[in-house]
């Protein structure tokens, strides 16, 4: 990676518990919410961020989507702001252009059009089931939302790296982020190092991932999991299932999981419909994604 914040700094590769950012660009990656839910129980840093996050979209859903008071939706979301600090992202160049007024109307009518945050049901309290479940809600914007809501906790980390690594060219920098106390947006100085003029904010590596599509993934994981087993177990079998069948030379006949994904799989605004009709699906997906789908492996960079 060609002028990185550790090359910058002097940082030995075994010293490196943070994502190694490059320092004139953005990397297409993300923070992710499904790594924070499988890194909870072992990282106080990530049951941090988790448990702010959780406050934060009980707030947003409880208080303006179920009610749909939208004005005051908006604002309460119009705080998010692209946050070139970490120079995550889609942008080459790291000049982010969303406006704050524009992402915050998209983020509020995305939950508003959604089943669940309708409903006022906890599932949407979740980042990890917002960036599953939620059409228009992707690993950029939900990435972009993580990062602002828990500025100051993703500050403290790079602090930390400061004093670690003793790095000396830092400078108070002032950072708003989400209080769950008062349910307000607060600004507060931090000390963090400073590039060509401007802020630099590390993340964790535990908690980033590279571009992942999970509603595909829940699709497949149903398919492999719930349907196949269905059609299975069905006492006949319809022409149409029939389909999804292969004979093998010894005349015993499988079932294809492709071929049922192929037949079976929802656009993501209507993945909804599996969580409700084959309950536990979603829990069992999120501990498969435990096991299955780490961090990101920085070999693929």
């Amino acid at each position: 990676m060609k002028n990185s914040f550790s090359q910058y700094h002097g940082i030995k590769p075994s010293d490196i518990d943070f994502f190694d950012i490059p320092l004139d660009s953005d990397v297409e990656v993300f923070i992710c919410p499904f790594l924070i839910e499988n890194t909870k129980m072992k990282i106080p840093f990530s049951r941090k961020v988790y448990d702010r996050l959780v406050g934060f979209l009980t707030e947003l859903n409880k208080n303006y989507v179920r009610p749909n008071k939208r004005n005051l939706g908006i604002s309460f979301l119009s705080h998010l702001h692209e946050p070139n600090e970490i120079h995550f992202g889609y942008s080459s160049s790291n000049k982010g252009k969303a406006v704050a007024k524009e992402k915050a109307t998209m983020i509020f009518d995305a939950l508003r059009r959604n089943r669940f945050a309708k409903k006022g049901l906890h599932t949407t309290n979740q980042a990890h089931n917002v960036l599953l479940l939620v059409q228009g809600i992707g690993q950029d914007i939900m990435s972009d939302i993580i990062l602002n809501v828990c500025r100051d906790i993703f500050a403290e980390f790079t602090f930390y790296v400061i004093e670690k690594q003793g790095i000396k060219n830092t400078k108070k920098f002032e950072c708003e982020y989400y209080d769950y106390n008062t349910k307000k947006w607060k600004r507060d100085y931090f000390n963090l190092p400073v590039y060509k003029g401007k802020k630099i904010i590390l993340v964790p590596r535990k908690i980033v991932s590279g571009k992942r599509a999970y509603s595909e993934r829940y699709n497949w994981f149903v398919s492999s999991n719930y349907i196949s087993v269905r059609i299975l177990n069905k006492p006949k079998i319809s022409r149409k299932e029939q389909r999804l069948f292969k004979k093998l030379k010894n005349g015993t006949k499988i079932i294809i999981i492709k071929r049922v994904y192929e037949a079976y799989k929802k656009p993501k605004k209507d993945i909804i419909d599996f969580v409700i009709n084959y309950p536990g699906s979603l829990d069992e997906f999120v501990q498969y994604a435990k096991e299955n789908y780490p961090e990101i492996d920085l070999s693929d960079l």
